[in-house]
């Protein structure tokens, strides 16, 4: 028999610097201790050898740590080019495959056709030798993506292609650029990336909890886990906004955004579930907007930094916003005047429309908050009265979606209407089904 081993592509390996990129905040930490302990020592030697107390014999000590630790550097080097050539990928016929290990070997594969999400990351310390990573998010559990690192920019960028066309079932070629579509939203400006940040809420929490740090003088024990709880939340809106764009190619939408760590990420629209548009209350004047969506397969482990955003328009225009809600319309049910008892500030602001295959639920008074499904994607459904509803004679129905940041709700309707929406809902076509008779 033929050996079907040897029609397989070799594996290709990795930038050379992808051991040490790594473990680059354990070798930073240590070049840093031995530059601050070498450098004190340096300078006593270096004032002791001018003033001729010690003459030639000063700069010894210095001498022997310098050789140290170039030998250690060296050994470092050494070993790491072991770890390096068992690194390496290879893209097969069905299924890209990742290789690495020394000691204990592990083979991880991801089938084209189960691939969500291929995106090209760059983190901070990367970004200084041109290097990206390339992470292919398959359908699965929190462990289910793989992340090739470290390759060239123009490689990584190469590869994504590769995956993605195989994904698609395109045929693979680099002579042609394919044009760009127009960019469905432009890069977003600096100075509304920051104002933006500003105004968040958890923002104005942080600054007014350090004001109250200085003012009271909290001891930072106290202080410290309120910190890092906050200024994570923080940060992240700025860095999912900085330099942000999105335009779509074919059935993938494209998204680059990152100040720290610059990503280019891609979402297939089939996998797109749910869609919310949120305005906070502090972006009214200024009429800016939020959308983040709920991807299958995807949104699952989306929230965490290395699985990518579901943010897709960080801080946009209305219009901007409007070209990811698949559809609009008035309102099919509403809250009535008596969901005032239970839901004082938003009761008004309760509805539900329906249009076509497309449920609309707005909520919200202080947050706007708009959200769509097509009516297939919905997983469950809940029918729902508590102590309370039952006296007012109010039900809420449950739309239970795939996991990720959307979730839906018909809230505080009348028992009729609550009634009347399980009903059509229930009626829904599934994927897959035929529709009920």
């Amino acid at each position: 028999m033929r050996d079907q081993s040897s029609t397989q592509p070799q594996y290709q390996r990795v930038h050379r610097l992808t051991p040490l990129l790594r473990l680059w905040s354990i070798i930073l930490a240590l070049i840093a201790a031995f530059a601050l302990n070498v450098n004190m020592a340096a300078l006593r030697d270096i004032f002791a050898f001018i003033t001729g107390e010690h003459r030639g014999e000063a700069l010894r000590d210095t001498a022997l740590a310098l050789a140290g630790f170039i030998a250690v550097c060296a050994v470092v080097w050494l070993v790491s080019g072991l770890w390096w050539r068992r690194m390496g990928y290879r893209l097969g016929a069905e299924e890209l495959s990742l290789r690495r290990g020394l000691l204990s070997v592990q083979l991880r594969t991801a089938r084209y056709d189960r691939t969500q999400a291929v995106d090209v990351v760059e983190p901070v310390i990367a970004r200084l030798f041109r290097l990206a990573a390339v992470r292919v998010e398959t359908a699965g559990g929190q462990s289910s993506a793989i992340e090739i690192a470290y390759l060239k920019k123009s490689d990584a960028e190469a590869l994504r292609d590769d995956i993605l066309a195989r994904v698609h079932g395109a045929p693979i070629s680099h002579t042609e650029t394919p044009a760009e579509e127009p960019a469905l939203v432009p890069e977003i400006p600096i100075a509304r990336s920051l104002i933006a940040a500003a105004l968040r809420t958890s923002t104005l929490f942080l600054v007014g909890f350090l004001i109250l740090v200085v003012v009271t003088r909290l001891p930072l024990s106290t202080a410290l886990p309120i910190l890092v709880g906050a200024i994570p939340n923080a940060w992240n809106v700025l860095d999912s906004s900085w330099r942000y764009t999105a335009r779509t190619d074919g059935e993938v939408l494209n998204i680059t955004y990152g100040l720290a760590d610059r990503r280019r990420q891609s979402i297939r629209l089939d996998r797109i579930h749910a869609v919310q548009i949120t305005q906070p209350f502090l972006w009214r004047p200024l009429g800016w907007y939020e959308v983040r969506v709920s991807v299958a397969g995807y949104g699952a482990s989306a929230s965490g930094k290395a699985s990518g955003s579901t943010r897709i328009l960080p801080v946009g225009t209305l219009a901007q916003a409007r070209q990811f809600l698949p559809a609009d319309a008035a309102p099919t049910y509403a809250s009535p005047a008596r969901a005032k008892w239970v839901s004082p500030l938003d009761y008004r602001q309760q509805t539900v429309a329906l249009i076509g295959d497309y449920v609309i639920v707005r909520n919200g008074r202080l947050n706007r908050r708009v959200k769509a499904i097509h009516a297939s994607h919905i997983q469950e459904l809940t029918y729902r009265r508590g102590p309370i509803s039952q006296a007012l004679g109010l039900a809420t129905v449950d739309l239970d979606l795939v996991q990720g940041p959307v979730r839906m709700a018909a809230r505080n309707l009348t028992l009729a209407d609550a009634t009347a929406l399980l009903a059509r809902l229930r009626s829904r076509q599934l994927p897959g089904l035929k529709p009920p008779r």
